[in-house]
């Protein structure tokens, strides 16, 4: 009479963490610049585009509408406006933090 002892196999862990690619944003970055056509502008006109874009940003009240407007002016390549958009939204959320 033969027995067969079960196996066991090694428990798994729930979840394990890997770190972080650390050159994400440097690939990421030169994928846009040969996808997104880049327009070159004077400092005035980047200004005058970051201050529309956080004109746009504070004006728009529905998040979803402005998600529609960050992904439209990427992929045209208006990214100053997108940089006003991004500086105005990360100063509310600064002020809204330490408010109480």
């Amino acid at each position: 009479m033969t027995t067969i002892n079960p196996s066991t196999t090694p428990a798994v862990p729930a979840q394990t963490t890997a770190p972080a690619f650390k050159g994400k944003n440097k690939i990421v970055e030169s994928l846009a610049k040969k996808i997104i056509p880049q327009k070159v502008l004077t400092p005035e006109e980047a200004f005058m585009e970051k201050v529309a874009g956080m004109s746009c940003a504070a004006n728009t009240q529905d998040k979803a509408v402005l998600k529609e407007i960050v992904l439209r002016e990427t992929l045209l390549g208006n990214l100053d406006f997108v940089k006003g958009i991004n500086e105005y939204l990360a100063n509310n959320a600064a002020k809204s933090v330490y408010k109480k």
